[in-house]
């Protein structure tokens, strides 16, 4: 028996365009199965030993450790839906909401990570910056929620408008005194002066702003930067 033979290799076990995402694939390698987006990793199975080591998981354990007694999340954008489940499983008592533009990456998280077994969970397929300026529309409420995630993206671009102060503003109408907002961007060198300028603008509307690299595959690092409102 060679040594090779006990080596596993990444298959694609689906692939799809998406007219908002480019090319999705869904690739297994042993216990873990990732989900790409224009090359871009956009989530893994929650299950897989790499999870807490990458931003999926260290976003749900930076939410854990912040706001232990979350009862209301909202997460804007989705992936295969891997933070919502995780924060289900540890917040039994909170409610879930799920903003997802891109229907192909519903169906793919659907059919690919168990998205509809989670618990307490809502998805809404629409553009998370129209949700953030007329939640009322989506049946949310201003003021509501404990914790609000931005996870938007499409490939590795972060929404131009999603730097702007009118949308951290708007964000912050949707949170609680004193909640939490954590966003999540892209760090890589071609990324980092815009995303440093960003930290800069979300010290301006959030109290105690922090951040955390998380370091991923390669050179694909992720910052998380979170305050209170």
């Amino acid at each position: 028996m060679s040594v090779f033979d006990s080596l596993k290799y990444p298959k694609v076990i689906y692939e799809v365009d998406s007219k908002l995402n480019g090319k999705i694939r869904v690739i297994e390698v042993g216990k873990t199965r990732k989900l790409i987006a224009n090359n871009v990793l956009q989530s893994i199975n929650e299950t897989s030993p790499s999870c807490p080591k990458i931003f999926s998981g260290k976003a749900a354990a930076l939410i854990l450790r912040e706001a232990p007694n979350a009862k209301r999340i909202l997460m804007l954008g989705l992936g295969g839906g891997t933070v919502a489940s995780i924060l289900s499983k540890k917040l039994l008592e909170a409610q879930i909401v799920s903003v997802e533009f891109d229907p192909v990456m519903v169906d793919v998280a659907k059919k690919y990570f168990g998205l509809d077994s989670i618990n307490n969970h809502r998805v809404i397929e629409a553009d998370a910056l129209r949700v953030v300026v007329e939640p009322e529309e989506f049946d949310l409420a201003q003021g509501s929620f404990d914790v609000l995630f931005v996870d938007i993206f499409v490939g590795d671009q972060y929404p131009d408008l999603g730097r702007t102060g009118n949308f951290i503003a708007a964000l912050k109408r949707l949170v609680t005194p004193g909640g939490l907002i954590v966003f999540n961007r892209i760090y890589t060198e071609e990324h980092q002066e815009d995303v440093n300028n960003f930290v800069n603008q979300v010290e301006e509307f959030l109290g105690d702003t922090k951040s955390e690299v998380v370091a991923g595959y390669t050179n694909s690092d992720n910052i998380l930067v979170y305050g209170r409102v």
